[in-house]
């Protein structure tokens, strides 16, 4: 047990150097995490400056940061629930923001030792936690308690980094070391993909295309498609005109266009940057087309259709029109909605 907890610690602490940006540099902190809320806002977790939010009335940027109650102001994932809650997953543990005020679950069940890496509402609206070294936690609101599951259930490993619920209800699993486990909740077993080379590196997200094929975003190994269909795999690389093998995210936009970033400086790659995939073929965005920052870990699309990119120093706003990323850093403003 002291040899695994060891193991599981040193890895964390690798994955934490790996994602920390430069905070003597003048671009700006790191942005991670964004998602899209009920009423169109945008909201972006940050490495060491919380979350920002930009109204989607106003047009405006604000934050929220442990002035406000956050637990920590480095904050990676963040999800709505059906009830319009907000829950953020920072270093300092897991919270819940109602609009007014935060609150953490006290409930020592919900804590790993190290971190959560994930969070997840299933159609049922218990919430997912996807751990660094624990498993999966499933909490039930209604009865706030939790369900551990970890490889002694079947789970292929205890160091999860992403989880997805596709349309026919089954839960994926992405692993830090590779490989991808699904949960079928009618039968409450399951079922492991180890996907051969397509699937050797961590598992930074997944998707479900409209096809309903399932996406899966390599940090070192490129990409790769399942198709529940046919039960195969296909791996994407460089060398089918990926932008870079270090793929850190994926999001699929309104018009079923698939986009991928990616990160800069890791061995296996070319330079990061962003693609797009319309079904066919791949679209590189660069420095030459206003992304400064070529080290992309977030990805999302506005109600007006407008895409949003954050990376390792700065947020860019895609501009449709030219073909260009601008820059939006600048703009924005450091108050509480408070």
């Amino acid at each position: 047990m002291k040899k695994q907890y060891l193991h599981q610690l040193i890895c964390s602490l690798l994955f934490a150097i790996l994602i920390t940006p430069c905070y003597g540099q003048a671009e700006g902190y790191m942005f991670r995490g964004a998602i899209r809320d009920k009423a169109g806002n945008l909201w972006f977790g940050t490495t060491g400056a919380g979350v920002y939010r930009y109204d989607a009335v106003s047009k405006t940027l604000t934050t929220l940061t442990t002035k406000d109650g956050l637990p920590s102001d480095h904050v990676s994932t963040i999800l709505e629930d059906k009830a319009g809650n907000l829950w953020f997953n920072t270093d300092g543990g897991v919270c819940r923001y109602d609009g007014r005020a935060f609150s953490q679950l006290a409930t020592k069940e919900s804590r790993c030792p190290f971190g959560v890496n994930a969070l997840l509402e299933d159609r049922n609206g218990d919430i997912w936690f996807g751990t660094n070294g624990c498993g999966v936690r499933r909490y039930h609101p209604a009865t706030a308690t939790f369900t551990s599951f970890t490889a002694e259930q079947g789970l292929g490993s205890d160091a999860i980094q992403c989880i997805l619920e596709d349309r026919a209800g089954n839960l994926w699993f992405g692993e830090r070391a590779g490989g991808v486990s699904r949960y079928d909740a009618a039968a409450g077993r399951f079922t492991r993909f180890a996907g051969g080379a397509c699937l050797s590196a961590q598992i930074m997200a997944i998707t479900e295309d409209r096809a309903g094929n399932i996406w899966f975003a390599n940090l070192y190994n490129g990409l790769c498609r399942y198709t529940p269909a046919s039960g195969a795999f296909t791996h994407l690389t460089e060398a089918d005109g990926l932008c870079d093998n270090n793929v850190t995210c994926l999001y699929q936009d309104t018009k079923g266009n698939l986009w991928f970033g990616s990160d800069a400086g890791k061995a296996g790659g070319t330079g990061g940057g962003l693609c797009r995939y319309d079904g066919k073929s791949f679209t590189r965005f660069t420095t030459k087309d206003g992304l400064s920052q070529m080290n992309v870990w977030t990805i999302v699309e506005a109600p007006d259709g407008i895409l949003w990119v954050g990376t390792k120093g700065g947020l860019y706003r895609y501009h449709p029109a030219s073909g260009r990323f601008i820059d939006f850093t600048h703009k924005m403003q450091r108050s509480s909605p408070n």
